[in-house]
Parts: C-alpha cells; sequence; structure tokens
C-alpha cells in the first residue's frame, strides 16, 4: 500500500503525455509558391506503464518537395533537468517540443503494442505553410520549452490549438461533464483503479469545471473524437493495428475498501486479545497512511502550481495532522481522545456540506472518507476509555 501511495505521488502527474526521445532541430527551407505539404493528426492509445495511460497526440507532417516525413511532439521531458522530481512534482518543470523520423515514431508504438489512428486533415495550402514554419520555429532552442499543465497546456492542447488556428473546424461539443471525469477515467479503464483512486483524491474543485468548447479536447481520445465530428476536415482515416492484447482488468477499489472497513469494525468490536492488537496496528497504519496521503494533498493543493489540484476540499478530513496523532496515541490516551473529535467534527461538518461543495467525490472516495470516520471514533473511544478507567 504505502508503495502504492509512492508511485501515485512521483508519476500521478506523468499524465497525459508520452516522453519521447529528443530529436535535433530540422532545418527545411520552404517554396512558399511551390510547397507540397500533408498534415496528420496522429492519436496514440494508451500504453501499460502509468504516464502512457492517457494516451499521446502528436503532428506528423509529410513535405513531399523536401522528401521529409517528420512527427512533431510536445510532450517531451528530460529525465537529467536539475532537481527533476522537486519541479515535477511542484509543477514547474519545463516540456519541449521534439521531432522525429514518422517510421521511427511508429517503431516504438509497435514495439509498445499500442495503436496509432491516423486523421489526414484538409487544411488550405497557406495556412499548412504557416504552420510549418511555426513549427519549425518552435523546434528552435529558445522557443522549444513551456510550462506544462496537464489540462490546460500539453502535448494534446497544443496541437489541438494549431488546428483551430489553421484550418476551417466547427466546435461541435463532444459532451464531457469535466475534467476529473475524463482524466480520472483513464486509469480505471487500463486496469489501473488504485492509481485511478489516488488521482481523484489529489484532483481539487478546479478540475470539476465543466471545459469550454476549446477546452473540452484536452486529452488524446477527445481531440480524435472533436476531429470526426469534422468530416469535412477529414482526408482520411487510418488506424494501424498494433495491439492485440486484451484491457487488464483490476478489482473495483470500493470492493476491497468494503472488505477493509468490515474486517476492521469487526477486529475493533470482537473483545479478543489477538482482534484487539490486530486492530490498534489498523489504527496506526491508517494514521500513517493518511497523514502521508494528507501532505500529498496539502502540498498539491496549497503549494504546487498543478491547477487542477487546487481548491482540494479532500484536505478538511485528509489532512497531515493524521501523522501528529501517531506519538500521542503512544503518549497520552486522553489527548489522542481529543484529537479523534476534532478529526471527527470536521469530517461530520465535511460530509453534512457536501452538498454545497463544488468537487466531486466518488463512491471510492467516500469509502475512504467512512474508514476515516471509523478511525475517529475508536480515537475518540481511547480518550474515554482513560478517562473512566
Amino acid at each position: 500500500m504505502k508503495k502504492n501511495i509512492f508511485l501515485i505521488a512521483l508519476f500521478v502527474f506523468y499524465g497525459l503525455t508520452m516522453p519521447s526521445v529528443q530529436a535535433a532541430p530540422t532545418s527545411i527551407s520552404i517554396d512558399t509558391t511551390n510547397s507540397k505539404l500533408r498534415f496528420s493528426l496522429l492519436t496514440c492509445d494508451a500504453g501499460d506503464d502509468l504516464y502512457t495511460i492517457w494516451g499521446h497526440t502528436a503532428i506528423r507532417v509529410v513535405d513531399s518537395i523536401n522528401n521529409t516525413d517528420i512527427v512533431y511532439n510536445y510532450g517531451s521531458f528530460d529525465f537529467n533537468t536539475p532537481n527533476f522530481i522537486a519541479k515535477f512534482v511542484k509543477g514547474n518543470l519545463n516540456y519541449f517540443i521534439s521531432s522525429n523520423n514518422y517510421t521511427e515514431f511508429l517503431y516504438e508504438y509497435q514495439y509498445f503494442q499500442r495503436n496509432v489512428h491516423e486523421q489526414v486533415l484538409k487544411i488550405p495550402t497557406i495556412e499548412k505553410i504557416k504552420w510549418q514554419q511555426e513549427l519549425q520555429t518552435n523546434m528552435m532552442p529558445g522557443n522549444r520549452f513551456y510550462l506544462y499543465n496537464f489540462i490546460y497546456d500539453n502535448c494534446t492542447t497544443r496541437i489541438k490549438d494549431g488546428i483551430f488556428k489553421h484550418a476551417v473546424i466547427n466546435e461541435y461539443s463532444i459532451r464531457i461533464k469535466s475534467f476529473r471525469e475524463e482524466v480520472v477515467s483513464a486509469p480505471y479503464k487500463g486496469g489501473l483503479a488504485w492509481v485511478g483512486l489516488g488521482i481523484d483524491l489529489l484532483l481539487g474543485a478546479v478540475s470539476d469545471k465543466q471545459p469550454s468548447l476549446n477546452q473540452e479536447a484536452f486529452l488524446p481520445k477527445l481531440l480524435y473524437d472533436k476531429i470526426a465530428l469534422n468530416p469535412h476536415l477529414i482526408i482520411e482515416t487510418n488506424h494501424i493495428k498494433y495491439n492485440n492484447k486484451t484491457t487488464a482488468t483490476e478489482i473495483d477499489p470500493i470492493s476491497i475498501l468494503l472488505l477493509f472497513l468490515a474486517l476492521y469494525v469487526f477486529a475493533g468490536s470482537w473483545n479478543a486479545l489477538f482482534t484487539q492488537r490486530l486492530a490498534k496496528c489498523i489504527d496506526l497504519i491508517l494514521l500513517s497512511l493518511l497523514g502521508i496521503g494528507g501532505l500529498l494533498v496539502f502540498y498539491m493543493s496549497m503549494i504546487s502550481i498543478h491547477s487542477a489540484c487546487h481548491e482540494n476540499f479532500n484536505l478538511i478530513w485528509l489532512h497531515p495532522l493524521y501523522l501528529i496523532a501517531i506519538p500521542i496515541y503512544f503518549i497520552s490516551k486522553k489527548w489522542t481522545g481529543y484529537l479523534g473529535w476534532l478529526f471527527f467534527t470536521l469530517t461530520i461538518l465535511f460530509m453534512f456540506a457536501n452538498y454545497w461543495i463544488p468537487q466531486h467525490f466518488s463512491k471510492s472516495v467516500i469509502a475512504v472518507m467512512v474508514i476515516a470516520l471509523y478511525l475517529q471514533t475508536r480515537l475518540i473511544k481511547r480518550g474515554l476509555d482513560a478517562k473512566y478507567k
């Protein structure tokens, strides 16, 4: 469990992009009077690794005059960046555009057995020339880097903005309810349900906003669907199949959480030496996990610049104060009870105010909340037992 939480903390925001190999900037002379360009939107299916689970978006530019076939990718980052992990978690890690030969690009997806979908775009010639020039300008050392935001500014939105700028497109809605729903559903569909739960806990009320027509195509599959609603913009669609595997399935966390709660209640209620010791061990494990989780929620919501994690109301019941309760659990039963009352009151008030809080809470999140609530009642009971004894 601790390992899962660490992995969630480290990789949760790899999301929405796939890192690619950096290629040297390509210098091509453009003949604006005799230029033959073809632009294609490339949408890559999700992979098995966490940072690939949302898929990937790239733009392919075929230049028949210069005999080049280049794929541009805005989802690259450098692992050798000083203080990489600290910058990554805080949200001030610079991403950059890179380019690759189309054949080499496909080799990577063939190796990892990920399907690639190509939509050849119908764009006016002058606009294709402008866009190619902009991509080459972006590839220059002084222009390549940008501050990544996994909802508003990522490898998909950068290409979406290029399409919207240079093509005639009708912004038909693909009807998504919120950023959260799309971000969290991907890990569940990819067999990483516990990762999905961790992300759900870290996302704040900002992610529960409904995207505007311009914002809603912020993930690879969403942009693909958005373009598919504009048949006048598509010359042809090609599907390159590499994946013959069935999608991995994973037990929904809520089932395991409810079973855990039942065990916890049984151990806490049965008056036997073994069960009472087991219940106390669970108390300490939960205090540690909830405290560490509270630290992550506090950091991502209050300190990091990941805007989707801001305004996280989970901080009311999932907070770092659980860590303070660990030493007090051994030092003073009476003060353990006081902390229990404090935590319990905050959680109950939070539950009553849930209707007015502008944040969605899934059934799995509520199950974690109920487990925390039972822990709090045990802390209160520990204080009451000390008082009456």
